[in-house]
């Protein structure tokens, strides 16, 4: 069976006897805590646990500690546009020098054209991150935002076609559809050829309008792993935001046993049940590295 990745990156405190977050690629938030949305999950809540590096200073400061530290990448991250798209371009005179010697991993937000693709390649970003939405409705009363399902759709397109990889997200439990809108955001994702599919679930944060909101079942998320992983001949991971608990710890073993090629932030138990099954590799990347990860062994 393949090797199996292990992520640990900076976006929360996480410690075992095999990885440690603090030595993790770094986030880095370019709007700092101010989005022009807000979305019903979220709350701007995600943005907290980031870097500030709303400011040229701040981000400069937070970047080169990043480049002084000898990371191999960092995540830079923010809140979006009102047009959708997350701004981290702004400072491309900075990333473009260090692009080359470390690789530059973003969440772009909604891309509506190639111009705006252009401008995140230019800024040295090399992995593309953005959630699948796979219907009008969720996207307009969960997220808020006066966008469809073919803006997401060619969000991809037109950042493969300025030269980036792209690594969608599938939020299991977020469709207003229930599962069966999760696994047709699945569907939707052939249209665009992604690189790699992380598969992450709903996690009801306190504060946000969703805080009180169920969240996916055990079942739920395998099934949409399980359809990921039958579907798609690229990486599919088991990213970092998705439910914890000891009846979740069934996933990540089901991801294991199923071939998935990454798991982010895994149970101690589960690196554990892992080493006696797949060959492992421990990383303190961004679990959308794997996409460079997986040609390296």
């Amino acid at each position: 069976m393949r090797t199996l990745f292990l992520y640990s990156p900076m976006l929360k405190r996480y410690e075992n006897d095999y990885m440690d977050s603090s030595k993790g690629w770094k986030p880095i938030s370019v709007t700092g805590t101010s989005c022009a949305f807000n979305c019903k999950h979220c709350g701007k809540r995600v943005l907290e646990g980031m870097a500030d590096g709303s400011t040229q200073s701040s981000f400069e400061r937070e970047f080169m500690e990043a480049v002084m530290r000898g990371d191999e990448g960092v995540i830079l991250s923010g809140g979006s546009t009102g047009r959708g798209d997350v701004p981290v371009w702004k400072y491309s005179e900075l990333t473009r020098k260090y692009s080359n010697k470390m690789t530059i991993i973003a969440h772009t937000g909604v891309v509506k054209s190639d111009e705006i693709a252009k401008k995140f390649k230019d800024a040295g970003v090399r992995i593309a991150l953005l959630d699948m939405v796979g219907d009008d409705e969720t996207i307009r009363d969960v997220l808020g935002q006066p966008f469809t399902v073919e803006d997401y759709l060619n969000s991809f397109k037109y950042l493969k076609g300025a030269g980036m990889k792209v690594t969608p997200h599938v939020i299991v439990g977020l469709s207003k559809r229930g599962v069966e809108g999760d696994l047709h955001a699945l569907d939707l994702l052939k249209e665009v050829s992604p690189d790699a599919v992380i598969v992450v679930g709903l996690m009801p944060l306190v504060g946000t309008k969703m805080q009180d909101f169920r969240q996916p079942s055990p079942q739920e998320m395998e099934a949409v792993i399980r359809k990921a992983r039958d579907e798609f001949d690229v990486p599919v991971m088991l990213g970092c935001a998705r439910p914890r608990g000891s009846s979740y710890l069934r996933v990540e073993k089901f991801a294991v046993d199923y071939g998935i090629d990454g798991i982010a932030f895994p149970e101690e138990e589960t690196i554990e049940y892992a080493r006696g099954r797949r060959e492992i590799h421990l990383s303190s990347a961004c679990c959308g590295n794997v996409v460079q990860d997986i040609l390296r062994v």
